[in-house]
């Protein structure tokens, strides 16, 4: 009779086991999917941002420029005649890259074509701006709209 507990125990450490695993695995697989999810979704953003006026000329010239003297300079972080590690360097500078133009890139439009724009800024200030080819203005919670005068006491 005393066995059947030992049993029973050992049965729901096993099972208990069989479930960590399983979630360690699950959430292993989704940080990978997390990590392939954001380099698309980067990819995506850098793209419209390239296509967008608002970003200025330079910025949007300064990421090829970099990765083309970092293909043709002959220092390399990880030699190309490694087999996979060679080739990891130049993707690993790439994705660099975009992300450092994503973070140069105004904040407001980053913002926008990520879904993140405030409500007052949202659509009808976007289609407005795409319709008129001017840039919205962004709206701002400091500002005071005022008239003044000067009085003299003196």
């Amino acid at each position: 009779m005393i066995a059947l507990p030992a049993l029973d125990l050992r049965s729901r450490q096993t099972r208990n086991d069989e479930v960590i695993k399983g979630s360690m695995a699950q959430a292993n697989g989704d940080q990978a999917n997390n990590v392939f999810q954001d380099i698309w979704q980067n990819f995506q953003l850098a793209f419209r941002l390239y296509g967008d006026r608002r970003v200025s000329l330079l910025l949007k010239m300064m990421a090829p420029v970099a990765a083309l003297a970092y293909f043709i300079m002959p220092i390399d972080l990880l030699p190309d005649f490694i087999p996979v590690l060679g080739q990891l360097d130049e993707v690993a500078i790439v994705l660099l890259l975009m992300r450092l133009f994503i973070s140069l890139a105004p904040p407001e439009v980053v913002a926008e074509y990520r879904g993140d724009a405030p409500a007052s800024a949202g659509a009808g200030a976007s289609n407005q701006a795409k319709s008129s080819g001017a840039a919205p203005k962004p709206a701002r919670e400091d500002v005071i709209d005022a008239d003044f005068r000067v009085v003299n006491d003196g």
